[in-house]
């Protein structure tokens, strides 16, 4: 029994959600996979690696082995990364362990007990250790505000008139660009219409 692995769609189904539709074979070796680990969880891996070399299954060894090394990875897995699937397994077994010792507890020996188990499974997930610098979030940046009035720094505010009539005395320049600096000087409103005709001349030939 068994005789192909559908290890890699037992994968794809758990990562979509289970909305993958399995057929009655992949379904069974899904079932299959899922018993081998809560009998490990119970019993340890050679009870579980026995289970699959019995009836129904009367798989061999090898091929029983190799479908335990599936279920461990499969249900404890996160990057396909096997010490990392056996590390979420230990700490699965710890948290379970304290939570017996918890709810049995009748003495300070066992509540430090329970405490040992519970920091026993933090070093597994490496909780006990920083956590790796984070790139600095936007909020973290400073803000920079960009402001043409000059009362906005303290400064008094500037003599629009004066400033209009000092850009209409440069002569030596065209009319168009003495435009773009009483825009610029915040004098004249914008046109955007202009501005784009402007940007169209220069851009030609381009």
């Amino acid at each position: 029994m068994f005789d192909k692995s559908h290890y890699n769609i037992l994968q794809d189904y758990l990562a979509s959600g289970c909305n993958i539709q399995l057929t009655d074979e992949e379904r069974e070796y899904y079932n299959a996979l899922l018993t081998m680990v809560n009998i490990h969880r119970k019993y340890g891996k050679e009870n579980a690696i026995a289970f699959l070399m019995h009836a129904p299954f009367n798989c061999s060894r090898l091929k029983a082995t190799a479908m335990y090394g599936e279920a461990v990875n499969l249900f404890y897995l996160n990057e396909n990364i096997e010490r990392e699937a056996h590390r979420n397994m230990i700490f699965d077994n710890l948290q379970k362990a304290a939570l017996v010792v918890l709810q049995n507890a009748v003495s300070s020996e066992d509540f430090e007990v329970y405490g040992r188990l519970l920091t026993q499974a933090a070093k597994i997930k490496g909780l006990d250790r920083p956590d790796p610098d984070k790139p600095k979030e936007i909020t973290d940046k400073p803000i920079v505000v960009f402001d043409l009035r000059s009362e906005a720094v303290g400064l008094p505010s500037a003599d629009r008139n004066r400033l209009a009539a000092q850009i209409d005395s440069l002569m030596d320049i065209p009319h168009r660009e003495r435009t773009r600096l009483k825009r610029d000087a915040g004098i004249e409103e914008v046109d955007i219409e202009d501005i784009l005709d402007d940007q169209e001349e220069k851009t030609q030939g381009y």
